[in-house]
């Protein structure tokens, strides 16, 4: 009797493990959290560097990225699922082999890093060009005001004295 409910246990399970949608879910990646690794809110199992410390992808990030690697906005579209699968497995750029030669990516990484680029793929986001020179704007802006108020200040604080001084001159009659 015994065995039989071992059995039954064991065969629901399965069953429960091929039909539930969490486990299509794990096999296939999680774009959330494949986001939290390539922007570096979330760590790398084994220490490795965020993506986006050499990678730019449109639209993430205030300049969108670092510049040292290439754009990774397209790569998905380039490569297909099992290009990009490759590519994370393998790391075999010559820039990347020294950074993640004793910190290679999990298969769980991976598949979430693979999701996250096929969704940004997907989105189809146009380069924002103006969003860094707008920033760049602003904060010279800020600056200058900053700037501007701070010798203002100071210029009451020094010319008063000088105006004062000569009035004192004029009143004695030094000053003709």
């Amino acid at each position: 009797m015994s065995g039989n409910r071992f059995f039954s246990l064991s065969v629901v399970t399965l069953a429960l493990l091929l039909i539930c949608p969490w486990a299509e879910v794990s096999a296939a990646g999680d774009s959330s959290r494949g986001e939290a690794l390539f922007v570096g809110s979330t760590a790398f199992e084994n220490g490795g560097a965020p993506c986006l410390a050499c990678h730019s992808l449109t639209g993430v990030g205030i300049s969108d990225g670092a510049n040292y690697g290439p754009d990774l906005s397209s790569l998905f579209e380039e490569y297909g699922a099992d290009g990009v699968a490759g590519v994370l497995e393998s790391l075999e750029f010559p820039s990347m082999e020294a950074i993640y030669a004793g910190r290679p990516l999990t298969e769980t990484e991976q598949a979430d890093l693979t999701a996250y680029l096929e969704q940004t793929s997907q989105l189809s986001a146009t380069p924002d060009n103006g969003k860094l020179a707008l920033l760049v704007i602003i904060g010279v802006a800020i600056m200058l005001a900053i700037t501007f108020l701070v010798g203002l200040r100071r210029m009451r604080a020094v010319r008063q004295p000088l105006v004062e001084r000569q009035r004192n001159l004029l009143r004695k009659g030094g000053l003709s």
